[in-house]
């Protein structure tokens, strides 16, 4: 049988099945306001899995939700995982690992599992984490910023006037137009952000690290970095994957 693995992130809210500690098959992905498609998802599951696991950054009525699913449908227990001090095979650098977000310390327990360590591990999501791993699991410590969709909602607010934009795959560095302009600067602006702080990483560490970029938006922001990274999307996926 296989186990759920749920990262309930902060807009959207990734899923897969594992079995022996690998994830099975593409992860889905929804959004918190269509919560509902995914409980359709699982109830359309010709086998219910064995047990199911999650990592939560969300409100707590998401896992809430979840639970009461999983417990009415299935009789399963929703697992919710903490950052602890040393797991993994990761030993966390912060003095009190709870504040550790435990997407960002899965994400290296997969990066550390799938033998990119020593690594930069570059998360992509709503906000946008940078971690750097040692090869025996040595958390070095990291830094958090915003990202893409923070970005557009921040300045959104401050600057109510400036048009909402839609993402390309292909966007021009300088423009000659507001909305152009406006997906310039989120797009090449958060992909130099990365090769600076990934460079910067680089320059500090002993060992050659490996950049590896995960989250929703890793996709998307890769095709503009000029350099070269192992892309791996569903990493916080992977690391709950792996734990015992």
């Amino acid at each position: 049988m296989t186990d759920l693995l749920i990262d309930a992130g902060n807009s959207r809210i990734k899923w897969a099945r594992a079995q022996d500690g690998q994830v099975v098959g593409a992860a889905r992905a929804t959004s918190h306001e269509a919560i509902g498609d995914l409980l359709d998802e699982w109830q359309a599951m010709s086998t219910p899995p064995r047990r199911a696991r999650m990592v939560n950054v969300a409100d707590a009525t998401i896992a809430q939700r979840l639970a009461d699913w999983l417990n009415t449908h299935w009789a399963i227990r929703l697992e919710t995982v903490e950052t602890p001090a040393v797991g993994g095979g990761v030993r966390v650098a912060y003095s009190r690992p709870e504040q550790l977000g435990t997407d960002r310390w899965l994400a290296m327990v997969g990066a550390k599992a799938a033998g990119y360590a020593p690594a930069c591990v570059v998360d992509c999501g709503t906000a946008m984490t940078v971690d750097v791993v040692a090869a025996d699991g040595t958390h070095q410590g990291g830094l958090i910023a915003a990202g893409l969709s923070a970005q557009q909602i921040g300045l959104a607010h401050l600057a109510p006037a400036l048009p909402t934009v839609e993402w390309s795959t292909r966007a021009a560095f300088l423009t000659a137009n507001t909305q152009d302009a406006l997906v310039s600067g989120y797009l090449h602006g958060t992909a130099l952000a990365i090769q600076g702080i990934v460079r910067r990483c680089m320059q500090s560490s002993d060992a050659r690290l490996t950049p590896v970029l995960t989250g929703g938006d890793a996709p998307l922001i890769a095709r503009y970095l000029d350099m070269d990274v192992c892309l791996r999307p569903d990493l916080v996926l992977e690391g709950l994957a792996q734990l015992p």
